[in-house]
């Protein structure tokens, strides 16, 4: 592919994007609530399709491609346990908004101080955010990397499409905040299945239609069933690959933060239904495209690099929609990642240390910080490993943080040294069995950490004396809720 007609087509969509941005900072007013979360004004449909942007990136078209393309089948049942993990999303995504609702919260840590009595408590979990979050940033990079690298024939070297890449996301996150995020997220989501489709139909028509693709590999059994052609989906790993994923909706920051946006309950339901219809469309088209693509390029046995061989053989035009709807995918987690690790630096770190610190002070510097987060990814993704284990290991050290957030939510006994003992506790299990390379039952360490995580949250809290917060806080969680409910 020409790289010079790539990079116009590439400046102009995102041209728009960046005056979509300008139009969101327009509206966007100088407090903290304004920039982080939009003010709480988001409606449903745009609500929706930043939920799907900022969840499905790089890891969907590059990375589950190759997954399938190699594996098998077994993939998309990794993928549907993510969707499965909606439940959470409806049974405590109620709760966290009116949590945001009640005390203002605009971060999930703030959440846990505020229930936990505990601003130490916050910065710590922020301190992790931080840390556990970089690889999956990363992840956006390679893929991006990856493709730019592969389409081109190498005449956009990796490390400059990572770069250009983590540039635009910044630039835009930097300039708009939540509402300019979510506004482009909602573009960028529509022009991500847009251009899935449109690939589907072209790589089908190139591997002899559907029923041809399935008659080939029904010569290879094992791509259609599990473990798969190389053992990849044996119960253990699918254990230690899928559980993490489950979780995904209330573990990941970025992700929680979104039941902070809506403008009203009847937003919230429209945001969670909206992503499902999106989630399981996108699902079954990159799985069929993983399938399809073991039939055209059998001989890739890089997962990163499925996708931009099947691009060299699609026509330009399509090749050239599909690669702005990755990168769209990319762009849409990346900024809301930034965003999220931003507002945790600015209100849990900077405001619990230096209490009397202003709003707008604590803005500038959440901002300024955006510079450490985006260098620390872009030399991570330098490492070029494979997306779907980064993105899994990202999510298996943010399982430790699960325990303590369901506890907040849901039970009012747990208190301070419950929820520290028990992050405390997982983080300690999966690091130590991580360092000492040990998976006991073949499964992963986080799992282990996330059973630990659990075991000790309830043992503490059973030894400890009732908390009247956790009381108070689950009382104002339900009268919300049931005002909101019945209004």
């Amino acid at each position: 592919m020409d790289p010079l007609t790539l990079t116009l087509c590439l400046a102009c969509f995102f041209a728009v994007c960046f005056f979509i941005a300008h139009y969101g900072k327009s509206r966007t007013g100088r407090s903290t609530e304004e920039y982080f979360i939009a003010g709480r004004r988001i409606g449903g449909f745009v609500a929706a399709l930043t939920y799907s942007a900022t969840t499905y990136s790089a890891f969907m078209m590059v990375g589950l491609v190759g997954l399938t393309a190699i594996h098998g089948v077994g993939a998309l049942g990794f993928e549907l346990i993510y969707l499965m993990g909606l439940v959470l999303a409806v049974a405590f995504g109620l709760r966290f908004y009116a949590a945001g609702r009640v005390w203002g919260f605009i971060t999930p840590a703030q959440l846990l101080s505020y229930r936990f009595q505990s601003p130490f408590l916050g910065v710590v979990v922020a301190v992790l955010y931080h840390v556990f979050l970089i690889p999956y940033m990363a992840v956006q990079l390679i893929g991006a990397g990856s493709l730019l690298s592969g389409v081109t024939g190498g005449a956009i070297p990796f490390e400059a499409g990572a770069i250009a890449l983590a540039a635009v996301a910044f630039a835009y996150t930097l300039w708009g905040g939540m509402r300019a995020v979510a506004w482009t997220d909602a573009l960028q989501s529509l022009v991500m299945l847009a251009s899935s489709i449109a690939m589907l139909i072209v790589v089908f028509q190139l591997a002899g239609g559907f029923t041809q693709v399935f008659a080939k590999l029904s010569s290879e059994p094992e791509m259609l069933s599990v473990p798969g052609p190389h053992g990849k989906f044996v119960i253990p790993v699918f254990i230690s690959m899928t559980v993490p994923w489950f979780f995904f909706s209330i573990s990941n920051p970025q992700v929680v933060q979104r039941f902070y946006i809506p403008r009203s309950v009847r937003s919230l339901r429209d945001m969670l239904r909206g992503f499902l219809v999106f989630g399981f469309t996108y699902t079954i088209i990159v799985t069929l495209l993983g399938l399809a693509a073991h039939v055209l390029v059998p001989h890739i046995d890089n997962q990163n690099m499925v996708t931009p061989a099947l691009l060299t053989m699609v026509p330009e035009p399509i090749a050239v929609l599909v690669i702005i709807g990755i990168l769209a995918a990319s762009i849409s987690t990346l900024d809301s990642i930034m965003l999220t690790l931003s507002s945790a630096f600015a209100l849990d770190v900077v405001k619990a240390l230096r209490p009397t610190c202003s709003d707008s002070l604590a803005l500038k510097l959440g901002k300024a910080f955006m510079v450490v987060i985006i260098l620390a990814t872009v030399a991570f993704s330098f490492t070029r490993g494979l997306i779907v284990e980064l993105a899994v290991t990202s999510s298996m050290w943010l399982l430790q943080l699960v325990p303590a957030f369901i506890a907040a939510l849901v039970w009012s006994r747990a208190g301070r040294l419950s929820a520290a003992s028990s992050i405390g506790v997982g983080v300690a299990v999966t690091a130590i069995l991580s360092l000492l390379g040990v998976n006991p039952l073949k499964v992963s360490p986080g799992i282990w950490g996330f059973i630990a995580s659990s075991i000790t949250l309830i043992s503490v809290a059973l030894m400890e004396s009732p908390s009247r917060v956790g009381a108070s806080f689950k009382q104002g969680l339900e009268e919300f809720i049931k005002s909101s409910l019945t209004a």
